[in-house]
């Protein structure tokens, strides 16, 4: 220990420290003994330390310059714990700041707030207090100088499990955190009471855009009122984590629709690791994500064959034309332990590439287009015909470049493999989008000349007229020319 503290003690170029140990230990004290750590940037201090290496450590916080400090220690006596939290006040620098595991009872969390409240960190932007036994009361010493952390941006209280909902209810009553955008409320299973206050309380928070709610023993009746909530404020929540609360069935799940389908949502990330999926569980995902515009990324643990059929029509369903265009072209990952069935992840390849997506999907599934829902329009559509099957053709075209290999979007390799019937390999890309595009263009207007044949006909022939009546005019117009020309060289 005494030759690894001279070599950190002569090293003046290490930026990251982290120590793990069982006792007291004799390299810390002689370590921050160095009065010259000026690019320490990161400490980590986990396990058991004593008197001596506390002392230490109060008086060496205020010879650094640390961004990151995380304390996860055991059995510290109160006059030590305040010797630390005072030195903080010394790091204006200071971004991040852990203490977990440190058994802050009521006198712990009234002396972190009053320093939090003289203190007022500019630069922190992480708060995370995790596993250290704080209660309600607790929690409501800490709530003045939290709020006095006005750049604060997360916020962790994961395993406080003595917290419930009137604490949380006090948090988002008094609280004043305009950038606050992720709160972390894992392994605290006595809040559920207060899902209602936690829905009502996001849009103080304008900036929220994270909600960790793992393990937390919600149920679907607790997850419906949640989901409600959130819909109904209208909070810029991008990410939601429910893991391994196993109460939930798809009956919960089916409240998700609150969400994902309400005007207007911002969800993009949703975790539901640790609950079972089984059939029913997907439909009901499936369900909610119909129309859904936002989210791009579900995390599961496993899915059932039947579950992925029932994704795989949310993300193509080939029924019809209509129903192709309005499958899910947003969500682009699954994350699932027991892997992915291949048509679906196929299709969310296609999804990360937003744009034209709903085109490709319709030209990949539908060799033939039912024109009749448009005869009502007559040949008055015929124009819109044209102009779809020429972007359609745009978005599978192959740039123009010299070698012929810079394609509009991705995944046009593709479509060509799925589509295209000829397995000429050395036909240009070009050729083979308009083999797949011509043959569809001829078809939807062979409906249309089919199914109203006089109107086509009539067309023709006013038009032929028409065109007639042009040129008898040009005709009569030259002649008139001529004979004035005439008359002036008889003169």
């Amino acid at each position: 220990a005494a030759a690894f503290a001279r070599g950190i003690y002569s090293n003046q170029s290490i930026q990251k420290l982290q120590f793990d140990f069982p006792d007291t230990g004799t390299a810390l004290p002689k370590v921050l003994s160095c009065r010259d750590n000026s690019k320490l940037t990161d400490l980590h201090l986990n396990g058991q330390i004593g008197g001596e290496v506390a002392r230490s450590l109060a008086l060496a916080l205020g010879e650094l310059s640390l961004k990151v400090f995380i304390l996860a220690v055991r059995l510290l006596s109160e006059d030590d714990f305040d010797e630390i939290i005072e030195a903080l006040m010394s790091l204006t620098q200071l971004e991040r700041l852990h203490l977990c595991d440190s058994e802050m009872f009521r006198r712990r969390c009234e002396k972190l707030g009053d320093v939090l409240v003289r203190w007022r960190p500019l630069n922190l932007r992480w708060l995370r207090l995790s596993w250290n036994d704080i209660d309600d009361e607790s929690f409501r010493c800490l709530i003045p100088g939290i709020s006095k952390c006005c750049n604060l941006s997360w916020l962790g209280l994961e395993g406080n499990v003595s917290i419930t909902s009137a604490g949380l209810r006090s948090f988002f009553e008094e609280a004043v955190i305009r950038n606050l955008n992720g709160l972390s409320l894992n392994n605290i299973e006595y809040i559920t009471d207060g899902l209602d206050h936690l829905a009502w309380g996001l849009p103080n928070f304008h900036a929220f855009r994270y909600l960790g709610l793992e393990d937390t023993n919600i149920d679907d009746q607790e997850l419906q009122r949640l989901s409600t909530g959130i819909a109904t404020c209208l909070c810029n929540l991008t990410e939601l984590d429910l893991s391994y609360n196993q109460s939930l069935t798809a009956n919960g799940l089916r409240s998700l629709s609150n969400i994902l389908q309400s005007e207007g949502c911002c969800l993009q990330i949703l975790r539901l690791e640790g609950i079972q999926i089984g059939n029913d569980e997907a439909s009901a995902l499936a369900n909610a994500l119909l129309g859904n515009k936002s989210l791009e990324k579900l995390v599961v643990n496993e899915m059932t064959s039947s579950g992925w059929t029932t994704f795989e029509k949310l993300l193509c369903d080939t029924s019809s034309i209509n129903n192709t265009h309005r499958s899910n072209h947003t969500l682009n990952q699954i994350e699932c332990r027991r892997g992915i069935a291949l048509n679906v992840y196929r299709y969310l390849q296609m999804n990360r590439f937003k744009e034209h997506v709903g085109t490709t999907k319709i030209l990949m599934h539908h060799p033939v287009f039912d024109m009749k829902p448009f005869f009502h329009w007559k040949l008055k559509f015929l124009p819109e015909i044209f102009d779809w099957f020429h972007k359609a053709l745009s978005i599978l075209v192959v740039e123009k470049s010299r070698d012929w290999d810079v394609c509009t979007l991705p995944f046009a390799p593709l479509i060509f493999e799925v589509l295209a019937s000829s397995q000429l390999e050395s036909v240009n890309p070009i050729t083979q989008a308009s083999d797949m595009i011509l043959p569809r263009l001829l078809s939807s207007v062979y409906q249309f000349v089919r199914a109203m044949p006089s109107l086509v006909i009539d067309g023709y022939c006013s038009q032929d007229l028409t065109r007639g009546s042009r040129k008898r005019k040009h005709i009569i117009e030259q002649n008139g020319e001529i004979k004035g020309r005439g008359r002036a060289c008889s003169f």
